[in-house]
């Protein structure tokens, strides 16, 4: 009996135990809020949920967003010095690709880029502009517009227009000149051809050399008087544009050619060319200087070809020599006036077999000192002129030119 009293006492004590513990428990673990009921598959969501006011969704960016932007178009210079035309020219790689602003391009080629007109130039060109590019000889080029300017690709525009390279090989200079491009001569027209010298009054040398100025305008108002037309060989290439073609040619480079020549062809809007020898500007007294030289030739109204380049007589001369005298001449010419040479004078009339063998790879056309009427059936190298010296009147000079167009 008092072993089971004993019993009973234990289990009391165990139970009055195990109650403090779980008194305890409770009053220390804080109370769980209520959870939020989640909606069932048997009930919609929208029942569920508390009725809110309808937002609207932003339509403008805020201050810290950004718009999306064009990606930038890399322009980066062309480290090549190029010449086009006789203008130095700056062109760019656009993306990778070779360009030239349009503006540049139409300054150094006389291209009125605003007339939306076609547009001829060089006499055998067809340029006319479009939005986005240009048109030139019916070849669509198609421009970029960067920073508020168009760029053209400039490879495209120097092969559409047929446009020889010359690389200067002393300073890597590169050359584009149009009017030096080749071509066939058509055949059958005759086109007188005068040979000059000096034109001036104070006569330092032979006095026969040194034509009045006087006389020089009384010719030249003759020309425009009696319609004719006043080329250059270059121009040769489209002959049949001229009814009556005439060419004017003045050898050596004389200082008198910038002096007094080159305003009276300003005056009556004439053609002419000058035989410079390339050794001498800026050299020798009397001599046009590079600067005069250059002036001449980026007006539009002065060719500027070779008279070889010291002057030498090529009948003389053997290969090695014949060959020096060529294309130095047309390297350094190339140089002063910013076009590429075409045609080379003989000194004095003067040629050999090696001049007539060479001169094609350097020139187009060979020019003597006398001989009467150029036909261009005639080899072009093998050029006749007539001589105009301070004693022609113009009653002779009339007549040098009656034949020309026939």
């Amino acid at each position: 009996m008092k072993k089971a009293i004993m019993i009973l006492s234990v289990l009391l004590a165990v139970l009055a135990i195990v109650a403090a513990i779980l008194l305890f428990t409770d009053v220390l673990e804080p109370k769980q809020p209520e959870q939020a009921q989640i909606p069932s598959a048997e009930t919609p969501a929208a029942e569920s949920a508390q009725p809110t006011e309808p937002t609207q969704e932003a339509t403008e960016p805020t201050a810290t967003e950004e718009l999306p932007t064009e990606p930038a178009i890399e322009i980066v210079p062309d480290e090549q010095v190029s010449v086009l035309n006789g203008f130095r020219i700056e062109t760019f790689f656009v993306d990778g690709e070779r360009m030239i602003a349009k503006e540049a391009f139409a300054d150094a080629i006389g291209w009125d880029a605003e007339n939306k007109e076609p547009q001829k130039l060089f006499g055998r060109d067809t340029f006319e502009s479009t939005e986005n590019g240009l048109r030139l000889n019916g070849a669509e080029l198609t421009g970029v517009e960067a920073n508020g300017t168009v760029y053209l690709p400039f490879d495209e525009l120097i092969a559409a227009l047929d446009c020889p390279e010359y690389v200067d090989e002393d300073t890597g200079a590169h050359y584009y000149t149009p009017s030096a491009r080749r071509f066939e001569i058509p055949q059958g027209v005759n086109v007188p051809v005068l040979m000059y010298h000096a034109v001036s009054d104070d006569i330092w040398g032979g006095a026969e050399l040194f034509v009045s100025p006087s006389d020089m305008e009384a010719q030249l108002a003759y020309i425009v008087d009696n319609g004719y037309d006043a080329i250059w060989f270059e121009d040769l290439a489209h002959v049949e544009d001229y009814d009556k073609p005439v060419i004017l040619t003045f050898d050596d480079g004389y200082e008198d050619n910038y002096t007094e020549l080159f305003p009276l062809l300003q005056k009556y809007g004439v053609k002419a060319t000058i035989f410079v020898i390339a050794k001498s500007p800026s050299n020798e007294e009397h001599m046009a200087t590079e600067q005069q030289i250059r002036e001449m030739s980026t007006s539009g109204l002065v060719s500027i070809q070779s008279h070889t380049y010291s002057h030498a007589y090529l009948d003389e001369l053997d290969y090695g020599k014949t060959q020096y005298e060529l294309a130095q001449s047309k390297k350094i010419i190339t140089r002063i006036a910013g076009k590429e040479p075409i045609v080379l004078c003989y000194p004095s009339g003067r040629y050999s077999g090696y001049t007539l063998e060479l001169g094609p790879d350097y020139y187009m056309f060979g020019i003597k000192m006398n001989g009467g009427l150029y036909n261009t059936s005639a080899d072009p190298f093998l050029v006749n002129r007539y001589y105009v010296s301070r004693y022609t009147d113009l009653y002779s000079f009339a007549a040098y030119l009656s034949a020309a167009g026939t």
